[in-house]
């Protein structure tokens, strides 16, 4: 389980990614933006999503 201040800054900071990608002209997948969630929840670690978003691209 995560502090609410923990799930307030990882909010924070899921946001700035989607308003970053968005002025880039970029759109997250449904299938990221659950995963990014997750993570926000504190149900996957950092280093989870990461995997998980390399794993979806191929990377």
């Amino acid at each position: 389980m995560i502090s609410q201040e923990e799930r307030s800054q990882r909010e924070k900071s899921v946001q700035f990614a989607l308003d970053n990608n968005r002025l880039e002209g970029l759109i997250m997948d449904n299938d990221i933006l659950e995963l990014s969630q997750e993570w926000v929840d504190g149900a996957i670690s950092f280093q989870e999503l990461k995997e998980k978003v390399y794993e979806i691209y191929g990377i």
